[in-house]
């Protein structure tokens, strides 16, 4: 189960939980037998709708998983749609991605940035 959401207030002020759990690990509390996988939720429908791509290069997907194997599918499967990839660890690492999600949100509509944009990691050379 691919969890894209961010646990975002009413008025999209700031996250409704987090430091101490996340979205992601709510819903596998909900789901045990799920293999919940967070990703895709730092990225814009526009962005998804360009192919993935921000001012023409890919945008970085963050993939966090209890599971290694449910992990590595999800890579795989944003890598084959043109994404850069990020492996964050485990599941609980969504607690630092919804915050990163949010700050995405804020720039986008809070501060007029459009959603044409993304967050991304650069590797050194």
């Amino acid at each position: 189960m691919i969890d894209i959401t961010n646990p975002m207030t009413a008025d999209f002020s700031g996250l409704s939980i987090g430091h101490t759990t996340s979205a992601a690990e709510e819903i596998q509390k909900y789901a045990p037998e799920a293999r919940v996988v967070k990703a895709f939720n730092t990225i814009f429908a526009q962005v998804l709708q360009n192919g993935g791509k921000v001012a023409g290069r890919p945008a970085t997907v963050f993939v966090a998983a209890d599971d290694a194997e449910a992990r590595a599918k999800v890579v795989d499967l944003a890598r084959s749609a043109g994404f850069e990839t990020l492996e964050t660890g485990r599941l609980a690492t969504a607690r630092f991605l919804e915050p990163i999600a949010a700050l995405n949100i804020t720039l986008g509509y809070g501060l007029g940035h459009g959603t044409d944009i993304a967050p991304t990691w650069q590797r050194a050379a």
